[in-house]
């Protein structure tokens, strides 16, 4: 059985930036979804006695372990496509598990950190919009949009002031013809107001009464260290640094994680769309969820971004809190309002109990349901910890023959300073 590879992430400690500037996240995503991140140069391949490949490279590579890389231009040609990382001997040399025993590589070729595998379909002139879509699409597969606009269409009705807090506009639709192709009534999306189908990518009003977009991906804001504290997105950030991140996912589905508040590394945040794996008949409804930072406030509001009710963050806080969206299960009524989704695992303090200490890796799935009622299924990757493994960074485990990682998040008000946390699944490293 060959070794899982379809799972990737990415992380800050790759030597990738997520600074205080507009469109960083747009690069960020085009890297980690789309491009890839190339290596350095190679100064020599080996294929071992068991079969993996060795590769030494020319400077520091910054991968880190079971990350996905992918060789390209080797001969033979058989040597070309995507492997785990299995070991880091040391900052310029990786082994990468394989099954290549008796073979030889002849010629060289290059390396890259492996994309999740989608692609851009559209893109704007002033490059500050994407539309996202996986290569190889399902008609389940939504259109991932991705908006840093800071001004309305006409450039004057809605002005977003750019010193505010960084986020994009981001949601999910059925099809697309361009870019901007948001207000048919007739196109499912999230999240959906029916009455009002453009809502999710609005810029109304000017100054400290901006409202800007509904569902938010933001990775720099003033950030709250605790429940009581409450930030507007106008207030004063820090502008030097770079952002802590880890994003991860395949083709259906993925997650982003940062630390809004550079100065509080571990104090993250989680955002995410795709595919879920859903109870029901995708024929009668489509399986998306999205993750983000739910709220219409004005740019002068306070609110606190992780732990606030109605304003709601994945997954994070509560079950008032921590909700994400998904579609309305109701088949004879498809186009109509989305509704919010709830974790079943009671507490919303993932990472944070040791009600398993002694287990190397305690992670159970996410099964979970909606305001309405119904049981909807499970999130793909993302794993409830049932441990706290007080790790400070995202960690890369193994559990028999079980690839993992574990990243931080700030996701309950009533353990103070205690960080939380998920796993992410990652497949088997055979």
């Amino acid at each position: 059985m060959a070794t899982d590879v379809d799972v990737q992430f990415f992380s800050h400690l790759n030597g990738l930036v997520l600074s205080n500037n507009w469109g960083d996240l747009i690069r960020l995503l085009d890297t980690c979804l789309v491009n890839g991140l190339p290596l350095t140069a190679i100064t020599s391949a080996t294929i071992d006695a068991q079969g993996d490949i060795t590769l030494n490279l020319y400077a520091e590579h910054k991968a880190l372990l079971f990350q996905v890389i992918e060789l390209q231009g080797f001969v033979p040609a058989s040597i070309n496509g995507k492997y785990r990382i299995k070991g880091t001997p040391d900052s310029k040399t990786l082994i990468l598990k394989a099954e290549l025993k008796g073979q030889a590589i002849t010629t060289t070729g290059t390396a890259k950190l492996a994309s999740l595998g989608y692609e851009i379909i559209f893109r704007d002139p002033n490059d500050v919009k994407r539309v996202y879509r996986t290569k190889n699409p399902t008609v389940e597969h939504p259109f991932i949009r991705v908006d840093e606009s800071l001004t309305s269409p006409d450039d004057t009705s809605g002005v977003y002031t750019s010193s505010y807090a960084k986020y994009a506009m981001v949601g999910l639709l059925e099809n697309m013809t361009h870019i901007d192709d948001y207000e048919n009534p007739e196109v499912l999306q999230l999240p959906f107001d029916s009455t009002d189908p453009a809502k999710n990518w609005k810029i109304t009003g000017t100054g400290t009464n901006v409202i800007r977009g509904w569902n938010r991906w933001y990775w720099r804001k003033r950030g709250e260290r605790n429940p009581g504290e409450q930030y507007a997105d106008s207030d004063s950030i820090n502008t030097n640094g770079s952002g802590q991140f880890t994003l991860i996912g395949d083709q259906n589905a993925f997650y982003f994680l940062t630390n809004i508040h550079v100065n509080f590394p571990n104090r993250k945040i989680m955002m995410g769309c795709g595919l879920f794996d859903s109870i029901f008949d995708k024929s009668l409804i489509q399986n998306w969820f999205l993750g983000g930072v739910i709220t219409q406030q004005t740019a002068t509001s306070f609110y606190n971004t992780i732990y606030n009710s109605p304003n709601m963050t994945m997954l994070c806080g509560s079950s008032a809190s921590g909700k994400f969206l998904v579609l309305k299960h109701d088949p004879a009524n498809p186009l109509t309002d989305h509704t919010y989704a709830n974790c079943d695992i009671t507490g919303y303090r993932s990472g944070i109990n040791d009600l398993h200490s002694n287990s190397l890796v305690a992670a159970t799935s996410f099964p979970f349901g909606d305001d309405n009622g119904f049981l909807r299924g499970n999130l793909k990757h993302v794993c409830f910890s049932r441990k706290n493994p007080l790790y400070q960074q995202v960690t890369p485990i193994i559990a028999e023959s079980s690839m993992y990682i574990y990243e931080n998040l700030y996701n309950n008000p009533a353990a103070g300073d205690v960080m939380g946390g998920f796993y992410f699944y990652m497949g088997e490293l055979e």
